[in-house]
């Protein structure tokens, strides 16, 4: 890397980092005063709602980084060209493009750093964060612990449980049945009626029960037993019931949970937009660093910095606008969920290529 471009990317990270910082740090300020008297409210440990805003920083670094990337992007550029530093650069045979390729650069790592962050940071501290204002501060009922009656689920495979009771503490079911279908015909192939099933680590393990085999026209044979070990597709976990937030599930999770939802012939629609939405928003400080970087410097040219940030960040909420449009689309099933969550991004990035080309014209478009 040249001395030069090295001179931006330094001086675009620490504009990047006390922006981010800047936006982290209003964020809790602002959310901090609304939520404090909630806990002052509910006498709740002020070391709680430390606890709670630290937990939430990751979050929040998530959600505010495209936004500083564009505001770092707009900064660093019309500094340099209020001071002239372009025009030198030029007059050394050094292209804009290339000047700039350290932002593009930084942002790319910055939107990979931030998939892999919402993978395995996010997710855990979200949850740990929900945990302590909804069940410590709220006093609400931890549902993973919370004894359930009258469950019916369906199977991955197509069967489906009836049970009267259930305890996720002891993994204890009470008055089972798993009534099993014919792959090819909408039949029932077995019934499993049960006293209780307890789960041993790695099975269930069913007492007092019987097991009837169906034929087309009816019963064929019913087997008792004392107690038996069935392998069955459903673990502990699966009978809780717990639907988690948006930002305390990963990719993986909200794959698998579609994975299982297709098995079960549910529409999965809404949550393959929702886990391309999880893909493509850090991927947006690429989009607004395209974006910025010619529009910074075009708008330098006709006002201050103040003039550079308005334009920019006029042109961020009109992304944010077809962004948010194409989300909403794609839930509605309009887009594809592909469509919805990427379309946005490629046809801004395209227009960023645009501008970037089309620099040293006084033009937008050309004549």
């Amino acid at each position: 890397m040249s001395i030069l471009k090295r001179y931006i990317l330094e001086q675009f990270i620490k504009t990047y980092a006390l922006t981010v910082g800047g936006l982290v740090g209003m964020f809790i300020v602002i959310d901090g005063f609304e939520r404090l008297d909630e806990f002052i409210t509910r006498n709740a440990d002020m070391g709680d709602f430390l606890i709670y805003y630290f937990l939430k920083i990751p979050f929040i670094l998530s959600y505010m980084a495209p936004q500083s990337v564009l505001i770092a992007t707009v900064i660093t550029l019309a500094t340099l060209s209020r001071n002239n530093e372009f025009i030198a650069m030029k007059a050394c045979g050094i292209g804009v493009t290339g000047l700039t390729l350290p932002i593009i650069s930084f942002s790319v790592v910055l939107a990979l750093g931030l998939v892999v962050c919402n993978e395995f940071v996010t997710p855990i501290t979200s949850q740990k964060m929900n945990y302590v204002l909804n069940i410590k501060v709220r006093g609400a009922v931890d549902q993973s612990k919370q004894v359930r009656d009258h469950l019916w689920i369906r199977s991955g495979n197509g069967s489906i449980w009836n049970i009267n009771y259930y305890d996720p503490v002891k993994s204890l079911m009470k008055g089972v049945s798993l009534y099993t279908f014919d792959p090819n015909r909408p039949d029932i192939r077995l019934r499993i009626d049960a006293e209780s099933a307890l789960w041993n680590g790695r099975q269930w393990e069913f007492s007092n029960g019987y097991i009837r085999f169906f034929k087309p026209d009816g019963v064929a044979f019913t087997q008792y037993f004392k107690r038996k070990t069935l392998p069955v597709l459903e673990k502990p976990a699966d009978f809780k019931k717990l639907q988690k937030r948006p930002e305390e599930m990963s990719v993986r999770y909200m794959y698998e949970t579609i994975q299982k939802q297709e098995k079960e012939g549910l529409d999965s629609t809404r949550n393959w937009v929702d886990l391309h939405q999880k893909l493509s928003y850090p991927f947006i400080s690429v989009v607004l660093a395209l974006i910025g970087i010619p529009l910074s410097i075009r708008s330098s040219r006709k006002g201050g910095l103040l003039f550079c940030v308005w334009v920019s960040l006029v042109t961020g909420f009109i992304f944010s606008f077809f962004y948010a449009l194409g989300i909403s689309l794609g839930h509605k099933g309009v887009f594809s969920p592909a469509l919805a969550a990427w379309g946005p991004c490629l046809l801004f990035i395209c227009i960023g290529f645009y501008l970037l080309l089309t620099m040293d014209s006084e033009k937008l478009l050309p004549t």
